[in-house]
């Protein structure tokens, strides 16, 4: 019966969608329902990691093979605790930031659905079951990327809606072939499906390519910048928890716990993966320097940054999982205190583009002291989180099998990187040191500066003291945890 304690992070968001729904009340009083439900999926998801069940929870069968089932390990366990902690910050700034908007309760709905889909993917089982949840986050989350209602959020949503679905149909066949060929095998590290084949390179490569919409590589990134018309709640979760790093998640969970490693990296579809990632690190980058639009940029950074940790993720190396997971979640704690402090500027003074940056530093002092250290950290100074994962990533690229590919992925990083500082601290030295914009202060309410000071904090304290988290990600990549 332990196993059933399974259900409770997934169960718990979906009623309280449900009721927020039906909630009649002010929004004092729905913030406090909504705020009372993220911080229950919280306990009951750190109880789980810190307990976990044995036994998994077969919850539906279709056939004998087709069998949805939610089981906790140590992977499901760092993506579940990632999830559930950054969802309350980002409530708490959703608050103040939605305090004026319109369909208040069928935002916070999804807003909280989108909760239940995440943790469902980090507690599937096996690829049926991680399917059916990643299916049902994208379709929670288009009418989010369309809450405006106005031309450009309908269109945004349409793109988004078409670049999910038609990746997730190709994700699809991929599973259909190996459920009938291998099994609905459950995800165990160093994979099930060991076969000499020719078929199953191209059959990974699909499915890499279909789970990589989401995780946005090349040529499938471009709903990322459009879906930017949405509120800057959801773009936080978009781009820094919910979306994004599922397609991530879904990869490793492809490349490690169903596909053999070993044999796979050995193949010319490896090696295309690879290359693919390489170059969507760097154009990202190229792209992110061009954009004139200030969360438009920070989303084609995120492109980028999606891209080191498959490359991490992609060489086929326990040191290259291990640093792909520990930019996961560092990069998660860093984009969403950029974006977090990018929709307050735009909330407050209303303007978009970094050219309305200027002076903006002395009006808005406490954003851009944490967006500032959202810069400094994505840009990999010493002494910031960012700086460790991409010191992991790059200390792990001589390990791969093919110096030729090493040298591709380690000028990759080297190079995006350096466009990284460009596109990252070009806004905060125009806020701080150029003139423009009038001295009058239209500083963010605290319900907004409050997540970023506290993700902003984050930062640096991973980053000096880093290690319990490094080791964690080892242990994952090795299967210690």
């Amino acid at each position: 019966m332990n196993e059933f304690r399974l259900l409770l992070p997934i169960l718990i968001p979906i009623a309280g969608a449900v009721a927020i729904w039906f909630l009649r009340g002010g929004l004092i009083w729905r913030s406090a329902v909504i705020e009372a439900v993220v911080l229950l999926n919280a306990a009951a998801s750190w109880q789980l990691i810190f307990y976990r069940p044995d036994a998994p929870l077969p919850l539906f069968s279709f056939s004998e093979s087709f069998l949805l089932t939610l089981r906790l390990d140590g992977l499901g366990s760092f993506f579940l605790g990632m999830a559930s902690t950054l969802w309350i910050f980002v409530s708490i700034y959703a608050f103040s930031y939605m305090k004026d908007e319109a369909h208040q309760r069928m935002f916070f709905s999804f807003f909280v659905m989108s909760l239940a889909a995440t943790d469902g993917i980090a507690l599937s089982g096996n690829l049926i079951t991680l399917y059916f949840f990643y299916e049902m986050l994208t379709v929670v989350t288009i009418p989010l990327v369309m809450h405006g209602c106005g031309r450009e959020d309908m269109r945004a949503g349409y793109i988004y809606a078409a670049y999910q679905l038609g990746g997730a149909a190709f994700a699809f066949v991929g599973i259909v072939y190996l459920t009938m060929n291998f099994g609905g095998g459950a995800f165990v590290l160093g994979g099930y499906i060991d076969g000499g084949s020719p078929t199953l390179p191209l059959v990974w490569l699909v499915m890499l390519l279909g789970f990589g919409v989401k995780a946005c590589i090349f040529p499938f990134y471009k709903w990322l910048p459009t879906a930017s018309v949405a509120p800057t709640p959801v773009t936080a979760l978009l781009h820094a928890a919910a979306v994004v790093k599922a397609g991530i998640f879904a990869i490793v969970r492809l490349s490690y716990f169903s596909f053999s490693p070993d044999s796979i990296s050995k193949t010319d579809a490896a090696d295309v993966g690879f290359m693919l990632a390489c170059f969507t690190a760097v154009f990202a980058a190229v792209m992110a320097v061009r954009e004139g639009h200030f969360k438009r940029r920070l989303a084609y950074s995120t492109v980028s940054n999606l891209s080191y940790i498959l490359i991490g993720v992609l060489s086929f190396t326990p040191a290259g999982l291990a640093a792909g997971l520990c930019h996961m979640l560092f990069h998660a704690i860093i984009k969403m205190n950029g974006f977090l402090s990018c929709g307050s500027f735009m909330k407050m003074s209303g303007k978009s583009t970094i050219y309305e940056l200027d002076g903006m530093g002395k009006r808005m002092p406490a954003t851009f002291a944490c967006f500032t250290v959202s810069a400094l950290a994505l840009s990999g100074v010493p002494l910031t989180n960012g700086f460790v994962s991409k010191w992991m990533l790059l200390s792990s690229m001589p390990k791969m099998g093919s110096g030729a590919l090493a040298a591709v992925g380690m000028g990759a990083l080297l190079i995006s990187s350096l466009l990284c500082a460009v596109y990252m601290m070009t806004p905060a030295i125009r806020a701080w040191f150029l003139r423009g914009g009038g001295n009058e202060s239209c500083e963010a309410p605290l319900g907004m500066t409050a997540p970023m000071a506290a993700f902003a904090a984050a930062s640096v304290a991973l980053g000096i003291f880093s290690q319990p988290i490094v080791n964690l990600c080892v242990d994952i990549a090795t299967g210690a945890f």
